[in-house]
């Protein structure tokens, strides 16, 4: 696999993984719409933002924290935004999406892309929003296991600005990782913005 694998590190992902789901589960749609806006609202307030022209967002999962307020702003501010696309085993393509009422249901339930939409390439993106189920205050990340988003995240050049979204519960004192894992750089939650230092991706 190219890393030591430690099946301790999968049982305590997979342990978390279900505390992680359940609690996105317990948020109330109205919950999610304010916490949504509050986290859209200081990913603007990053001073990176101003001078961004590219940035990549997802499609939310009904219970996870929902990038929409962002993107309409962005939008509003003539940056142009892309979404990703399963295309196969740990493999997200990205594409350019000038309407997100043209996303469609995909892989896993996720909005996203059709592939004939235009697409663009990993150092496209000034700023890079990442869903995940918990985050620890050095930028680690745990995903649902699939490795999408390792991949793209080690696919990103370096002064790629990568901000997760999460409710503040999801923030945990420390993420089990492994060698393929790869942090983010800033995470935003309803009540606070959190700047990984570059040691603490180490």
């Amino acid at each position: 696999m190219g890393y030591d694998h430690d099946t301790r590190c999968d049982g305590a992902k997979a342990a978390l993984r279900r505390e992680m789901r359940e609690l996105r589960r317990s948020v109330s749609p109205e919950a999610r719409a304010t916490a949504s806006v509050a986290m859209c609202e200081r990913v603007l307030a990053l001073p990176e933002l101003p001078g961004a022209t590219a940035v990549l967002v997802y499609g939310a999962m009904p219970e996870e924290p929902d990038p929409a307020p962002l993107e309409r702003e962005l939008r509003a501010r003539g940056v142009r935004i892309a979404y990703p696309r399963v295309a196969g085993p740990r493999l997200l393509t990205l594409h350019w999406v000038d309407d997100p009422l043209e996303l469609l249901t995909g892989a896993f339930g996720l909005r996203e892309p059709a592939p004939e939409h235009p697409e663009a390439l990993p150092d496209a993106f000034q700023v890079v929003i990442v869903p995940g189920l918990a985050f620890d205050a050095g930028g680690h990340r745990l995903g649902f296991g699939a490795g999408y988003y390792d991949a793209l995240l080690a696919a990103l050049p370096a002064e790629t600005l990568t901000v997760a979204l999460a409710y503040d519960g999801q923030i945990v004192e420390c993420v089990p990782r492994a060698a393929h894992d790869h942090p983010v750089r800033v995470i935003v939650t309803p009540t606070r913005t959190l700047r990984v230092s570059a040691s603490d991706h180490s």
